[in-house]
């Protein structure tokens, strides 16, 4: 999972399922586009990465807390990271703390 901002938007690519030439950005932005279970787990995970990135804890268990209609492997992820709150918050900060 790349952030979306990552994703190459310039050059396309041919893509066997699509039959078409296409870039990474808009071989998600189809994808994701197919069923907003899927766009909101998509939406949740990109918001994940970016809590991490910048050590933001309460943004993190916001998430983790989240009442999204999101998909069943996403709700399964969430619902480990629940368990493992403090865990979690504290690597996150520690990993934040570490990359400054």
């Amino acid at each position: 999972m790349k952030k979306f901002d990552e994703l190459e938007k310039v050059h396309p690519r041919y893509n066997w399922h699509y039959k078409d030439c296409l870039t990474q950005a808009q071989v998600v932005t189809e994808g994701i586009n197919t069923s907003t279970t899927l766009e909101n787990s998509y939406n949740l995970m990109q918001s994940f990465i970016q809590a991490v990135e910048t050590g933001n804890t309460h943004e993190l268990k916001s998430l983790i807390t989240s009442k999204d209609s999101i998909g069943t492997l996403m709700h399964k992820t969430l619902l480990t990271f629940k368990y493992n709150l403090k865990a979690v918050l504290r690597s996150c900060l520690v990993s934040w703390i570490l990359t400054q």
